[in-house]
């Protein structure tokens, strides 16, 4: 059996696609195995693949138990990087860091295979050498279009320090392109801004859901909120992201009726507890965190509508196509969705809700509101939704994968 290993600079239950892939490879009868950096809290004996961790490495365990807590790690991780931000040995000591926590420890623990499947372009220098070791192809997975996720105005305003991070990854990055059997994107939209950076076209796969890794959850979004059928409950899912019109959000929520509740489903949205403490929108403005790969969508369907709140705050922003507007339309939600390309494609296509300017509460208010109080409209988008829930399918964008796959092996 032909084994293929997927590598990600990231924890598995972050990351949907990465999870979809990774069963879709394990359902085309390879052995496939999921190598990730950070830990992920999944049951891996409930899983249709092999997880590992370089977490589980005795010498990571070590250095992350004396480090303490997963809060205290995160402060000292913080001061660390803005002591080395401000040193002008910054490209010496990030390459120590480089060599040792993306290279020597991943050629340590990333097994033999016959193709490794990269998601991110971190860990390139240690599967291309393990690549040349086993005559195993390279396949690139670009979730994002990582040269352009800043603006030009955040660029010029880094130090030298973060401009220089930033030059290394790019040309890292350029490398695997050139060098991978197959490059993979999201969408159209960031192939071609791939295209005019890079010189190569990648093939879109996108990140529809897939019905078959579904797990139920132990209870419902609004179960686990507490919240009764007459709320009006408003889910944003994915992380949290600074290409997200998060306050803006929030300023809606306060001019919003009080049975109005908008929920969070994902990592990193504490930064803002301030914010909406300030606002006094404890009640009604939840924080869930992270919810496993397999168990999204069942959980978030108890919810009347999904929010996307991404803007056009840079190249990558603006031509995004991000799990979570899959995720909505499978779960049957119906979407107050920003006028992006590739959104906007989808969304009024199959007419799946109302458009917004996430920038501007007010677009937000005037959406839910009509949302809520026309109980027919809403109807007819969950009816457009089961069609396009059928249409938008991964045994669609997974048969574009198995052509790569069969392709890549010979």
């Amino acid at each position: 059996m032909k084994t293929i290993v997927s590598v990600t600079p990231t924890s598995l239950e972050a990351d949907s696609r990465s999870f979809k892939i990774a069963a879709t490879f394990a359902r085309l009868g390879y052995g496939s195995v999921v190598v990730e950096s950070q830990t992920s809290n999944l049951d891996r004996t409930a899983l249709p693949f092999e997880l590992r961790s370089m977490q589980d490495l005795p010498l990571l365990q070590e250095r992350f138990r004396s480090l303490g807590s997963r809060h205290q790690r995160a402060g000292l991780d913080e001061a660390w990087r803005r002591l080395v931000y401000s040193t002008p040995a910054l490209p010496f000591l990030y390459l120590l860091w480089h060599l040792l926590y993306d290279v020597l420890i991943p050629l340590k623990y990333i097994p033999r295979a016959s193709l490794y499947y990269l998601h991110g372009h971190q860990l390139y220098p240690a599967v291309y050498i393990l690549s040349k070791r086993y005559k195993a192809p390279i396949i690139y997975d670009a979730h994002d279009f990582y040269s352009g996720i800043l603006s030009c105005r955040e660029i010029a305003a880094r130090n030298f320090g973060r401009r220089w991070m930033m030059a290394f990854h790019r040309c890292l990055e350029s490398r695997l392109i050139r060098n991978a059997s197959a490059v993979i994107t999201v969408s159209q939209g960031v192939a071609e801004l791939q295209e005019h950076a890079f010189g190569r076209h990648p093939i879109v796969i996108r990140n529809c859901h897939d019905p078959r890794i579904e797990r139920h959850p132990p209870m419902s979004l609004r179960g686990t909120l507490v919240l009764s059928s007459d709320q009006f409950l408003v889910v944003v899912v994915g992380n949290c992201k600074p290409g997200m019109a998060i306050r803006e959000a929030l300023d809606a929520m306060v001019e919003l009726p009080a049975r109005v509740h908008l929920a969070f489903v994902g990592r990193f949205y504490e930064e803002h507890l301030s914010h909406i403490r300030q606002r006094q929108l404890q009640d009604r403005v939840h924080i869930v965190g992270p919810v496993k790969p397999q168990e999204l969508v069942p959980f978030i369907r108890s919810a009347d509508a999904s929010v996307l709140l991404y803007y056009s705050r840079s190249a990558n922003y603006k031509n995004c196509l991000p799990n979570g507007l899959f995720q909505a339309i499978a779960a049957g939600l119906p979407l107050l969705y920003p006028e992006l390309p590739e959104i906007k494609r989808i969304a009024e296509r199959y007419s799946l809700g109302i458009p917004i300017d996430p920038q501007v509460a007010g677009s937000i208010v005037k959406a839910v509101i009509q949302l809520m109080n026309n109980p027919s409209l809403s109807a007819t988008f969950r009816r457009n939704l089961q069609t396009a829930g059928k249409e938008l399918s991964w045994e669609s964008e997974e048969r574009i994968l198995q052509t790569l796959i069969s392709a890549a092996l010979k």
